[in-house]
């Protein structure tokens, strides 16, 4: 990466004017080296209110619009998972720095495309994959970095969240074919422990899954996975999703552990270092959509008084500012677009490689039989459904 002008300032696009957007919007108002923003939602008054709240330069309703004009060098993609493609495609026709929130897209032959695209037309494009700027995994990622624990052989993984952000995720898409834990949400758990395991590359997955929750929305409650890796390193992995909504952690709770030739890294990241108890009801770690989306027989509201708190991956409100890694992320990438440092971001090139990781599992499983991976792992694209 090239140092950039530090004098310069960023003219800043934010396309998606949800929780997230709203977050990075409000960080970028904050931050000295944003000279210019526009905000852009497809519902105008959203778009209008974010845009009041943080005296945006410009508001529009129209991404196009937004992403053309002159002022505009850098942009988040802040749209809901299934709409990634088109503002992604729009911001590399006009040579933008881009901070995409995963994924590229859910189609994994249009996920390719942008990484090629990004790839060959010198973009520097990374993702919204926070738990990367969590203090306890950079400490970790450091000793690993000096081999503190010898060549990793093995790595246990385990993912739980509250179903609420099933519910989520799976009420706004039309199509849930791969929106499925893994695709969805294990994405940060397979990407953290990637990222650990310093570019270890599978080759080979075993894999289960169960759907006895969300498999009438054409989805999946939990996946179990194998991975062996060319380095004869093995990572097993456990996601799952379907904790119930009276689940004390918020959002996402996570299990770590490092095996190396010369130690062990034990990571516990369930979030019960600090717990709140209440007679008052406790919010979910996202907004609940109006509808469940999951099986009726199998859902009732729960009243939710006890809470993990932390237990948002990205961070918390408090003095009416957001704190915790989602501060960290954001920062970290205006320096990264004003200085050309280094940061721990997902590259889009790592973040193509998660979900088609992510959708090899997914395969192995509705197969049952083990998935041998090629060298170019595109290459199962026919396999992908």
């Amino acid at each position: 990466m090239s140092i950039t002008n530090q004098n310069a300032k960023i003219g800043l696009a934010i396309i998606g004017c949800g929780d997230i957007g709203q977050a990075r919007a409000q960080f970028a108002r904050s931050y000295s080296g944003i000279g210019w923003i526009g905000v852009c939602d497809i519902n105008r008054e959203l778009a209008q209110s974010v845009a009041t709240q943080i005296e945006a330069d410009f508001v529009t309703s129209d991404a196009s619009e937004l992403l053309s004009r002159s002022e505009v060098t850098a942009a988040i993609i802040a749209t809901n998972e299934t709409a990634h493609y088109a503002p992604v495609s729009l911001a590399i026709e006009h040579k933008l720095s881009l901070f995409i929130e995963k994924p590229l897209a859910v189609d994994f032959r249009q996920s390719a495309e942008l990484s090629d695209k990004i790839l060959k037309y010198g973009i520097d494009a990374v993702m919204g994959y926070t738990q990367r700027f969590r203090h306890r995994f950079l400490v970790v990622k450091e000793k690993l970095d000096n081999n503190q624990i010898g060549q990793v052989s093995s790595v246990s993984a385990r993912g739980l969240l509250n179903r609420t952000i099933a519910n989520m995720v799976l009420s706004r898409a039309n199509d849930h074919t791969n929106l499925t834990p893994m695709v969805a949400s294990g994405t940060h758990m397979l990407d953290m422990c990637l990222w650990l395991m310093q570019g270890s590359k599978p080759k080979a997955i075993f894999a289960r899954s169960t759907d006895k929750i969300f498999g009438s929305t054409g989805s999946k409650d939990t996946t179990i996975a194998v991975l062996e890796f060319d380095n004869d390193a093995v990572l097993s992995i456990n996601h799952s999703w379907v904790a119930p909504e009276n689940w004390p952690g918020g959002v996402y709770g996570m299990q770590i552990g490092i095996i190396g030739t010369q130690g062990v890294i034990d990571i516990e990241d369930m979030h019960r270092d600090v717990i709140l108890a209440s007679s008052q009801h406790q919010p979910a770690g996202y907004k609940r959509p109006s509808a469940s989306i999951e099986n009726k027989a199998a859902s009732h509201q729960q009243s939710r008084n006890v809470d993990f708190l932390t237990s948002i991956p990205f961070g918390q409100k408090s003095q009416g500012e957001m704190w915790g890694p989602i501060r960290e992320e954001t920062f970290s990438w205006f320096q990264r677009l004003q200085t050309g440092v280094p940061t721990p971001h997902t590259t889009a090139q790592e973040g193509h490689a998660n979900l088609a990781l992510c959708m090899a599992i997914d395969l192995a499983a509705k197969t049952g039989k083990i998935l041998e991976i090629p060298d170019d792992i595109n290459e199962l694209a026919n396999q992908f459904t």
